[in-house]
């Protein structure tokens, strides 16, 4: 009985457990190789850097561009969407079809060759007093609502306040050098709407609201 009973108590020791400080071994040296490879990829990139062209100030829509706006930049070669400083001759005289911020980087899409003014559209001027336009100052690019402000009430019925224009895009701004400090601005219409605002335009009879920036009026620059 003695001595099976020791067979049966030494069959039921556990096993001696594994060693596994070499798999580890093995993951630990995986990670820092890895660390080291990504480091230096990123060091690559870091260091492989190229001169592309940047916006060197704010852009109006419809501005044509000159050598001055432009500017250049270090980034990473593998950004795809940028332009090469070397191609800044092929920019210059474009027109830039949106508002670009100073400092922005310069990609193709930003600029049309051949100008952004659609055919069939025209440009009218209209001078504004302060009391015929928004506290804030406005400016090349925004987008307003001309309405109709008689002087006075001779002559044919009108309606104050009539809207003349439902959105408009402003090509040009300029302040007059008068005492009244007038500014006179330049608005993108189709010629049914040039035809309503010119009578009120040459009159002084035009107010404008400031619309949001995010409007976009029927008559508009063209971008492609």
């Amino acid at each position: 009985m003695t001595s099976s009973s020791n067979a049966a108590g030494r069959a039921r020791l556990p096993a001696p457990p594994r060693d596994r400080r070499p798999a580890l071994v093995a993951l630990a040296l995986l990670l820092v190789v890895a660390g080291a490879l990504g480091s230096a990829l990123v060091a690559y990139r870091s260091g492989h850097r190229v001169d592309v062209l940047v916006v060197q100030r704010d852009i109006p829509p419809g501005h044509k561009m000159a050598s001055s706006d432009f500017g250049t930049a270090r980034v990473a070669a593998d950004n795809g969407s940028v332009v090469k400083a070397g191609a800044k001759s092929n920019f210059i005289g474009s027109y830039a079809t949106g508002r670009i911020p100073a400092g922005t980087l310069v990609n193709r899409t930003m600029f049309r060759v051949g100008g952004v003014i659609p055919n069939g559209a025209v440009q009218v001027g209209v001078t504004l007093t302060v009391n015929q336009r928004p506290a804030q100052e406005l400016q090349v690019g925004d987008v307003v609502r001309a309405y109709l402000v008689p002087k006075s009430t001779t002559g044919p019925a009108v309606t104050t306040g009539q809207v003349l224009v439902g959105a408009a895009r402003i090509l040009n701004v300029q302040t007059g050098s008068s005492a009244e400090n007038d500014v006179t601005i330049s608005l993108l219409l189709s010629q049914d709407d040039a035809r309503s605002v010119l009578p009120a335009a040459t009159a002084g009879q035009v107010a404008v609201a400031l619309l949001p920036d995010a409007t976009v009026p029927p008559i508009d620059l063209l971008t492609s």
